[in-house]
């Protein structure tokens, strides 16, 4: 020591105590360490830095981490974990969901059912139906506005229908969900000959071709054409000069009928075989000398004294409107009422000499006027119509439907026969789709289904009979070839209770769909049949042309086949026997 010089020695005993005053942050640290010429200051848990000056977010920091699961607040030199709502926290850390359904027994009300979930609750409804949490109640949920279906949706309480238009082609597809075309079974040969003129075209029994001739007075009524229908009855031509003077050709119970009235005599006659057997005849009329020629197949069958000419002219012109497959707009001076609805063709023609002219452009720019090439006896559904009946079902101071029909359907889907009271289905029989090729007949009340007839012979080319009874107590339905399954009894028994009370009131026949106004969930089928039906009702058989209303694409008397006969020479060119 006594080498080291007396003023450095002094010199080091002088120095002050770093830590004082104090240097540390007084938040920060416990206390000051001198170190002579330096000093440390001690940090307390949560603080750093040389002075103790810095807090530690242990929030954010990786090296102090607060270790909070849920949610961490900063605090000087420290801080505080807290959980969401829902959690109650333990160990100062760690969050624990609070299951509120065993604190709370009455949280949701009945029907919901209270299921914990993390940090929460639900008050969860059976199917179809929300929880409210203001009124406390399951609420109905309007799933139609969520655009579940494709076409028409409908709420119900609880849950949602989808509805396709079968009025349109359409069937519900198998989800339930989405729309599709209604599956052709058995194709039809129902080719259309733009030369052949269809006289079925108007319900309303009004002509399908007006035509008006100015020809010398002298000129002599003349008609020639090829004929054919199954049709018994209605008008094939009427003509005039004027309403006191006409001519009109038809048939009746299928033979040849003629009704003429001028100012000199009036007639009804018939004569001839019946030709409403579907093939090609011949028919020419002409105006002798004193008398009318009817002609089939150029044989006579009708000669009708008429000594004077049938029509008058007028200032040396004939002048003669003919009206093909009808009569004018107005009736009442014919001399033997006729239903002037006629399912039948010709082709051919040849009026007044004067040849095709005036009637050929007519019928090609328009299809409806075209003829099926072939044809079969029945009555063709197109599926674009229905046809409406008023048939009385009382039977003994109670009611009975008894149906038999001979069908064949084209299409997998469509309403045979249908009962309609006040926009409701009480009673119908459709076919229903049961696969790409398959399909059954089912009996509905009330849109339920209570009968189901399974056969091979839907779809198929041969025509299946089918019957139905249904009484105020039971339905009975059989066909060759078949199976039939009921409803339980006791919903049976109740339905038909329920059919029985609307059978007292006014109801509606349909055949071949359910009308517009009818709203879709009225029924599960709409769809308008496809394809060809004879059916008879409490013993009489449905004549179309008789119907209250019929949409003009329904054939009454004819259908296209499932293919052209093999050899039909007179198919496509008029021929002259």
């Amino acid at each position: 020591m006594d080498a080291i010089p007396s003023d450095l020695r002094t010199c080091v005993r002088e120095i002050s105590d770093q830590c004082t005053p104090p240097p540390c942050y007084k938040e920060g640290s416990t206390r000051c360490v001198d170190g002579q010429a330096s000093f440390t200051c001690e940090c307390k848990s949560g603080w750093k830095g040389p002075r103790c000056e810095d807090d530690i977010d242990e929030c954010s920091d990786p090296e102090f981490p607060a270790g909070c699961n849920q949610k961490c607040y900063n605090l000087p030199g420290s801080f505080h974990c807290m959980c969401e709502e829902g959690y109650f926290i333990t160990d100062k850390v760690s969050c624990v969901d609070i299951d509120e359904c065993l604190l709370y027994h009455s949280i949701c009300e009945e029907p919901a059912k209270c299921v914990n979930t993390p940090g929460i609750y639900e008050c969860q409804c059976p199917l179809g139906f929300k929880y409210n949490f203001t009124s406390k109640t399951c609420d109905d949920i309007d799933e139609c506005q969520l655009n579940v279906c494709e076409e028409t949706c409908i709420n119900t309480e609880g849950s949602y229908t989808c509805h396709c238009d079968g009025r349109q082609g359409l069937r519900l597809a198998e989800g339930q969900r989405y729309c599709e075309r209604i599956p052709v079974c058995v194709e039809l040969y129902d080719h259309r000959h733009p030369e052949m003129l269809y006289l079925g075209e108007q319900f309303a029994g009004l002509s399908v071709i007006y035509l008006r001739y100015r020809l010398p007075e002298n000129t002599k009524f003349t008609a020639e054409f090829d004929f054919r229908t199954f049709d018994p009855e209605g008008v094939v031509l009427y003509a005039e000069s004027s309403q006191d003077s006409w001519f009109m050709l038809g048939l009746r119970d299928g033979r040849i009928e003629v009704q003429f009235k001028n100012q000199h005599t009036f007639k009804v006659t018939s004569g001839g075989k019946a030709i409403n057997d579907g093939q090609w005849h011949v028919i020419s009329v002409d105006e002798l000398e004193s008398s009318i020629s009817v002609k089939i197949s150029k044989e006579a069958v009708m000669s009708i004294n008429s000594p004077e000419s049938l029509f008058t002219s007028v200032n040396g012109i004939l002048e003669t409107k003919i009206y093909i497959a009808g009569l004018p707009n107005r009736t009442d001076n014919i001399i033997k009422p006729i239903n002037p609805r006629l399912d039948g063709c010709i082709r051919g023609w040849n009026l007044m000499n004067q040849g095709a002219s005036g009637i050929k452009e007519v019928i090609q720019e328009k299809k409806s006027k075209h003829c099926f090439v072939y044809v079969e006896r029945g009555s063709f559904f197109s599926g674009a119509g229905l046809a409406l009946f008023n048939i009385d079902y009382s039977d003994s101071g109670s009611w009975s439907v008894d149906i038999k029909m001979n069908t064949r359907p084209s299409s997998s889907t469509g309403v045979l026969f249908a009962l309609v009271h006040n926009n409701t289905v009480p009673l119908s029989v459709a076919v229903v789709t049961q696969g790409p090729e398959d399909a059954n007949l089912q009996v509905f009340l009330y849109g339920v289904s209570v009968a189901t007839l399974d056969s091979l012979m839907l779809c198929y080319p041969d025509r299946l009979t089918v019957q139905l009874k249904v009484t105020p107590t039971e339905i009975q339905m059989s066909a060759n070839s078949s199976t039939v399954t009921y409803m339980k009894s006791v919903a049976l028994q109740e339905a038909l209770q329920l059919l029985n009370s609307t059978m007292q009131n006014p109801i509606s026949t349909y055949i071949g769909g359910i009308p517009d106004n009818v709203p879709l969930p009225a029924t599960p089928v709409t769809a308008f049949y496809h394809g060809c039906m004879d059916i008879t009702i409490n013993g009489q058989q449905l004549d179309f042309d008789k119907a209250f209303s019929k949409h003009n694409s329904i054939k009454s008397h004819s259908c296209p086949p499932l293919s052209a006969p093999e050899s039909h020479p007179d198919a496509q060119h008029p021929h002259r026997n």
